[in-house]
């Protein structure tokens, strides 16, 4: 089946959090779980109403996640209920994956039982650091020891393919607490681990922090090495880099980021959620109470949409090939566009040759290049 017809990623925004950590960009909500009810209900009256416009003939269902926002906060029954209503929506692969978001000490055995009854196979565990201050900092309601005792739960309940999340380059972080932390992780020995540098962002607490001068960032220089040591560390204990911020085991790449990452499309779900179909991408509107009403009233939560043309097509697969370590594909580059991108930009080639690197015909970048590919791959993409 899977042959005859094309992958389709599936996402469902979960807003809702006890509390708001002080990087966290993404939509989220504190206090609002008597709304969870509703968000249910008008989340399964998006996805009704949605697929009745779309033509799934040729499609299958390869990866469902469920991100947020805490997803833990849901009941199974509640998470089942969405799920059930995403599987109607056209045939599943043979390999389904179905992952799903927690943080630690949110989500009992029993409810992790439940999820792996689903069949909810992928858990990703927001476990951030060990370290009890960086924890503080970054407003994390856990501690390391909730962190080993979620982690050893969701083994007791029968997940074989779990990824733990870490942060990297915190104010008040060291060297020293940054090998420690991926130390006492790839003992625990998840199948995936995902490592983030702490960046500020737009309308978070940090934001404000370094702005009012209350928070100084770590200097680049120690961002950069903690990212170098990190990587070499982690594939040496034999998760190789597949992704610039992401490691696993062999076979347990997260397929649904490699789906967004390789040009699959996706549909998503709930407020804030996007979603990429027909060469057209589009978002729902930020904000439950208003999905809540849009969704009632006309069924829909989207706030707006782009048009994917072929300037635009150009660069995305661009920016995003190049996060992979096995790079850009150029002949299919070329099958797609009609042109040979190393002619184009032999100049830029020439500028980072000691960081790109083409054989084989793929364009990747090279280990001492990854600090640095934000800068290569806006000089590899087009100017309007």
């Amino acid at each position: 089946m899977e042959s005859a017809r094309k992958a389709l990623a599936l996402y469902v925004h979960i807003p809702f959090c006890k509390a708001k950590c002080t990087y966290c960009d993404f939509y989220s909500i504190v206090g609002r779980e008597s709304s969870i009810p509703d968000f249910v209900k008008m989340t399964l009256v998006e996805i009704e109403h949605r697929v009745q416009y779309l033509d799934l003939s040729q499609h299958y269902i390869d990866t469902v996640f469920f991100g947020g926002g805490t997803p833990n906060l849901l009941a199974p029954a509640a998470l089942e209920q969405i799920l059930n209503a995403l599987l109607h929506i056209c045939p599943s692969g043979d390999n389904l994956e179905i992952g799903m978001e927690i943080n630690p000490g949110e989500a009992d055995l029993a409810d992790l039982k439940a999820y792996r009854a689903l069949g909810i196979n992928r858990i990703s565990i927001g476990m951030q650091s060990f370290q009890t201050h960086l924890l503080k900092f970054m407003s994390r309601i856990h501690d390391s020891e909730r962190s080993i005792a979620t982690y050893e739960d969701v083994r007791r309940a029968g997940f074989d393919n779990v990824s733990a999340d870490l942060i990297f380059a915190v104010p008040g972080q060291t060297r020293d607490h940054w090998e420690s932390d991926l130390q006492r992780l790839a003992q625990l020995a998840p199948e995936h681990i995902s490592t983030y540098s702490l960046t500020v962002e737009e309308g978070t607490a940090l934001k404000r922090w370094v702005d009012a001068g209350h928070v100084e960032m770590l200097e680049e220089t120690l961002d950069t090495g903690m990212y170098a040591w990190g990587r070499d560390f982690l594939e040496s204990a034999g998760y190789p880099n597949y992704e610039i911020s992401n490691h696993a085991k062999p076979g347990y790449e997260c397929r649904h980021n490699l789906n967004y990452w390789t040009g699959v499309e996706y549909l998503g779900f709930g407020p804030a959620a996007h979603s990429y179909f027909n060469d057209r991408r589009h978002w729902n509107v930020r904000d439950l109470d208003r999905f809540n009403v849009m969704v009632e009233t006309g069924g829909l939560g989207e706030e707006a949409f782009e048009i994917i043309d072929e300037h635009l097509a150009k660069n995305e697969m661009i920016l995003t090939r190049l996060r992979l370590a096995h790079g850009l594909d150029l002949t299919a580059y070329a099958n797609r566009f009609g042109e040979n991108l190393v002619s184009l930009k032999a100049d830029v080639l020439k500028k980072w040759s000691d960081q790109i690197l083409v054989k084989n015909e793929r364009l990747t970048i090279n280990r001492q290049g990854w600090s640095l590919i934000d800068e290569i791959s806006a000089d590899l993409m087009f100017i309007p």
